[in-house]
């Protein structure tokens, strides 16, 4: 079992924002681990941008940017095999205050649409409070979140990224 990646991991955070009545997207905001950001309504760039991350991250992702982008894509399958979703991990790692709803403190100062680019950045920031929160649980309780999500969408790909598996705890517990 790990705890860390073996290499360095580059990942594509991002939101979209979405009109609800026609589901056209209206903007897009991402910014990679390695600081690049990306803040437009272009699609084919943003699908530039993102190719090379090994992992795509977002607030909610599985639920709706992923199935916009998807339809868009014409790939009911875009971005399956990357993803971890922080709206899936919050629950399990901050039971007491889990983040249902990324904190928008942009919205106390202006009535505008909500900024992608900004809620980007608050789900990185989310993602990687939820990999301290994860390393700092005890071996059961890491190991019983692995055996019961590793397998599913939005969580396979967080085990993935910290390099964690279970193949020798299985035989210890």
């Amino acid at each position: 079992m790990a705890d860390a990646p073996t290499k360095m991991s580059l990942i594509a955070f991002f939101d979209i924002e979405v009109n609800p009545a026609s589901g056209q997207i209206l903007d897009i905001g991402s910014i990679l681990s390695d600081g690049s950001s990306f803040h437009k309504n272009q699609l084919p760039e943003f699908e530039k941008f993102v190719e090379a991350s090994d992992f795509l991250c977002g607030h909610n992702i599985l639920a709706h940017d992923l199935v916009y982008l998807q339809k868009r894509f014409g790939n009911e399958n875009w971005g399956l095999d990357k993803s971890i979703d922080t709206l899936l991990l919050s629950p399990l790692l901050f039971p007491q205050n889990p983040y249902h709803n990324l904190v928008k403190d942009d919205k106390l100062q202006t009535d505008d649409l909500s900024n992608p680019f900004n809620d980007a950045i608050k789900a990185k920031d989310l993602f990687y409070d939820e990999v301290a929160a994860f390393q700092k649980l005890d071996y059961e309780f890491k190991t019983i979140l692995y055996l019961l999500l590793s397998k599913h969408n939005g969580y396979d790909n967080f085990f993935r990224y910290l390099g964690y598996s279970s193949s020798e705890t299985v035989a210890q517990l």
